[in-house]
């Protein structure tokens, strides 16, 4: 639906259902109804990218929409967004949804009836099962998606292929030796399927003798314990972490357990955050650019709307940190 089948409907020009719009120009009162019960009826959203456009006014707002604020890789994200959005004259509305689909909707139709020009979707638990929340967000502008592909029209993503990135991580073990590994994730989203299925890709391919795969939840005392229970009873030699504080755990597990860390155990985290320079010993992580792909985002809206242009599909580079662990 656009402000041509709106004008249709009701029977009226497109210059009337402009100028009811934006509240430019005489528009009777009895046409201006029938516009907006039309309008009311389809659901129809004006698209505040062609209002701007008409009448020469700046585009401004932004809205960012994340999973968790608290966790440090969207931390990273929405400050480096931030900062390089601002520089170019934008403004931002930040939503936090959590895992709801119910929340991440309400807050797509949050932004969109407060006129942001686009939407930033950070992190993978946006695709896949929820995908439909960013498809029906590109119907009414454009959104770019950080950490994870999403096919359509008026959809521009960023990311890092996280099956290569736990590919490495894998590698880099058995050129170690070590061939009894433990793989750890805390949610089922996109992501952590793409890093399980490399995980499983990897182990076959550099013929580990022996892999196991564990869930955890989000407390970190639980998930300390969890680890702890699953290297007593098991023969393993190195953990991969879907992302550092699952890893920090694993360290405590290990610390508990009185197993030496590297010598007897490899710890490997993910998104090489603050958390692996401040774990002893200090943490070999997985770093998969987020700044970078912040950065890129930013400059990408910008020249959406500056020169029309923007990028549909940009794949950063990753690279394992080595460490102590």
């Amino acid at each position: 639906m656009n402000i041509y089948d709106i004008a249709k409907k009701a029977g009226v020009s497109i210059a009337t259902v402009s100028r009811a719009i934006n509240n430019s120009g005489y528009v009777g009162k009895a046409t201006r109804q029938k516009i907006l019960t039309v309008i009311q009826d389809e659901n129809y959203y004006p698209s505040r990218t062609a209002q701007n456009l008409s009448n020469g006014a700046p585009l401004k707002l932004v809205g960012i929409v994340c999973y968790n604020i608290e966790d440090m890789y969207y931390t990273k994200a929405v400050a480096v967004l931030e900062r390089e959005l601002s520089i170019c004259g934008y403004d931002i509305i930040l939503s936090c949804t959590g895992e709801s689909r119910q929340q991440m909707q309400k807050s797509v139709d949050m932004l969109i009836t407060k006129k942001a020009d686009a939407i930033i979707f950070i992190g993978s638990v946006f695709a896949g099962k929820s995908e439909s929340v960013i498809q029906n967000a590109a119907k009414h502008l454009p959104v770019f998606i950080i950490n994870a592909q999403v096919y359509g029209k008026n959809i521009h993503c960023a990311y890092c292929d996280e099956s290569l990135t736990i590919r490495e991580c894998v590698k880099h073990l058995f050129n170690l030796g070590r061939q009894k590994l433990l793989f750890v994730y805390d949610v089922d989203t996109y992501g952590s399927n793409k890093k399980l299925c490399g995980f499983n890709s990897a182990v076959r391919e550099f013929c580990i003798s022996n892999s196991s795969v564990i869930k955890c939840g989000a407390d970190l005392n639980i998930i300390s314990q969890v680890i702890q229970k699953h290297l007593s009873e098991n023969d393993t030699d190195s953990v991969i972490c879907a992302n550092d504080l699952l890893a920090a755990a694993a360290l405590t597990a290990a610390a508990k357990l009185g197993i030496a860390v590297p010598e007897k155990l490899s710890v490997i985290g993910y998104n090489n955050s603050l958390i692996a320079c401040c774990t002893s010993p200090r943490l070999t992580s997985l770093e998969n650019n987020v700044q970078k792909l912040a950065e890129f985002t930013a400059k990408n809206i910008n020249s959406y709307f500056t020169d029309g242009k923007a990028q549909t599909d940009y794949k950063t580079d990753f690279k394992l940190i080595i460490r102590e662990t």
